[in-house]
């Protein structure tokens, strides 16, 4: 729409996670050396903690397109488990068969499962996405997860993601013991108002700009304040900004600019529950039936389910989509490009999926 305007080769400001636009802050840069840390001395649980849209899902992303040869590898980013589910799920991530098999014996099947890697000389990660969304027993039931262990090996590594509800959450008394076997944890703030100035132009420089400085000092400071450094937030204000711009014709971004923008996006009510982005499905309860797969095909049908499910939700914004569609101007068309970035950020939670699937094809 705006990128031959402003000489850019392609949208710098994508919500979907992108390698080529990784910018590595200087917490980005120090949580991913605590995973790698973690990872390479297999310290066993480990968690991370973030705002919504500080990167996260980006470092673990990063963490595993890297070479991890030798490990087993497995996501789960559908966080409401039942507590009685939980190594079902586990062993279904793990592409373990659970058929009649009560809980007592799925995880006798699982400890042998790991010590079979163990033998082999292989590490086994398991990582858990969204993880605030864990219930407190069912944190517990993954605590137990660690009793599994070699004399002096893990034989499993733990990783949660979550947002800061996570953190908030470890700090009841019920979680005592599992907070005493975290041997890392980080937690992900927001960029700096220099940071947020390297991150806008690093990015216009990846997507071809000649002249990173699209955006002048007062924008940039505006765009840091209202963000809170939070990249998500300042791809969504950035990518409007320069559609505003293109619409009338403007070379360089300014504080007004910016200053229209945020009035557009807090006065349309479209990103009103941002932070919930994703977040609809409600947590079954402790007696819910989760039904699970062992085999390829079973694992391929839940893969389809969960497509099915997540276009459903694409559905309900294509609707909306679809009544913003008779726009007057292209100013009005800014809040059909904002809405156009939900649907995006909703289609990049299976950009980690993807990766996990990549790293057990090479396994």
């Amino acid at each position: 729409m705006y990128e031959s305007f402003y000489g850019l080769t392609e949208k710098p400001f994508n919500l979907l996670p992108d390698p080529d636009y990784l910018y590595m802050s200087a917490g980005h840069e120090d949580i991913f050396t605590h995973l790698e840390y973690a990872v390479s001395e297999n310290k066993g649980f480990v968690v991370v903690t973030g705002e919504v849209g500080s990167g996260k899902t980006t470092l673990i992303n990063y963490l595993i397109s890297k070479s991890l040869s030798g490990v087993e590898l497995a996501l789960i980013n559908n966080t409401y488990i039942a507590p009685n589910q939980v190594i079902k799920s586990i062993c279904r991530e793990f592409e373990i068969k659970t058929d009649g098999l009560d809980r007592d014996e799925m995880l006798d099947l699982f400890h042998n499962f790991l010590i079979e890697k163990y033998s082999l000389s292989k590490r086994v990660i398991l990582i858990f996405d969204e993880a605030q969304n864990l219930s407190i027993k069912t944190l517990e039931e993954i605590r137990m997860l660690s009793n599994l262990e070699a004399e002096k090996n893990h034989l499993i590594q733990i990783i949660l993601s979550g947002q800061p509800e996570l953190r908030a959450k470890l700090k009841d008394h019920r979680l005592k013991q599992f907070v005493q076997r975290i041997t890392v944890y980080c937690h992900l703030s927001g960029l700096s108002q220099a940071e947020v100035d390297h991150y806008i132009k690093y990015r216009l420089s990846v997507a071809g700009a000649k002249d990173p400085k699209i955006f002048n000092d007062e924008a940039i400071e505006l765009i840091a304040s209202y963000s809170r450094g939070i990249p998500r937030i300042i791809n969504l204000i950035c990518d409007a900004a320069l559609v505003y711009g293109y619409a009338d014709n403007i070379k360089k971004i300014d504080r007004k600019i910016v200053d229209d923008v945020i009035r557009e996006r807090n006065s349309s009510g479209i990103f009103a529950n941002e932070t919930g982005i994703g977040e609809i499905s409600p947590p079954p309860s402790e007696g819910a039936v989760i039904t699970q797969g062992g085999t390829a095909a079973e694992r391929i049908d839940l893969l389809e389910a969960r497509i099915q499910n997540l276009e459903t939700m694409l559905k309900s914004v294509d609707k909306r989509l679809n009544s913003l569609m008779n726009v007057r101007d292209e100013k009005d068309a800014v809040v059909l490009e904002l809405f156009k970035l939900l649907k995006s950020s909703m289609e990049s939670r299976y950009d980690t999926l993807l990766n996990v699937a990549r790293i057990k094809a090479k396994n």
